[in-house]
């Protein structure tokens, strides 16, 4: 399903996009990397745990985010739980050599950036996005989900991000509709996917179909919009 995306609101980047479409490129080679949904239920609903980067960021600035970040060399050495990353490897179509880094910087990136120790076991494939070739740092990026354990408490504890709090996912997409807050694509789109269930539960026990989705500028007759192809 093609789907346009608004840019962001910002002179600067339409620029910027404009002189890439006169020169397209492929720009940097990808870094492989991993971002996690920590949800919990609500009184309303599930909430999902999101952090506002800082705005002298280079990449995603003043963006809401979840917890994640890009595998480290050290992630390739962790020691996994072979069945589980045999389960996860088949779920993203992957083979080890990709499957361990990846998860072990899901569990590395929700502790560093919120406390939270994750246990493998517990996360869930959400999607696969790859940042466009036009922006100047690109991830690879696989996305999960996961429940809050039980006794642990999220907290803001990366110099990285400005702002933490729990959110329910539609109050959070009223807020971007609103312009008070900026979303990447893929979050808008995990955001939009969550409001869909009434518990966490439910949530989890949801297999979407996952595609590598990479997204383009287009030239339309209202400007220029970032297009993805999802599943």
């Amino acid at each position: 399903m093609l789907r346009d995306f608004p840019p962001p609101r910002s002179a600067s980047w339409e620029g910027s996009a404009r002189a890439w479409l006169s020169a397209p490129g492929d720009g940097p080679v990808p870094r492989l990397a991993a971002t996690v949904l920590l949800v919990r239920d609500g009184v309303d609903g599930p909430e999902v745990f999101v952090q506002r980067r800082v705005p002298t960021m280079e990449f995603a600035p003043s963006m809401h985010v979840f917890p994640g970040g890009g595998v480290d060399p050290a992630d390739a050495q962790a020691e996994l739980p072979d069945g589980v990353v045999a389960e996860l490897g088949a779920a993203m179509g992957v083979d080890a050599a990709v499957v361990v880094p990846v998860l072990a910087a899901a569990l590395r990136e929700v502790e560093e950036e919120c406390g939270v120790r994750l246990d493998l076991s517990g996360l869930r494939l959400r999607g696969h996005w790859v940042t466009p070739h036009f922006e100047r740092r690109r991830y690879d990026t696989w996305i999960f989900a996961a429940r809050l354990p039980d006794g642990q408490e999220a907290v803001g504890v990366t110099s990285e991000a400005d702002e933490f709090r729990w959110v329910r996912p539609a109050d959070l997409l009223a807020e971007h509709d609103e312009g008070r807050a900026l979303l990447l694509p893929p979050t808008l789109v995990c955001l939009e996917q969550l409001t869909a269930f009434g518990t966490v539960e439910s949530f989890l026990a949801d297999a979407p179909v996952v595609t590598e989705v990479l997204p383009v500028l287009v030239e339309t007759e209202d400007g220029v919009v970032i297009r993805a192809d999802l599943p």
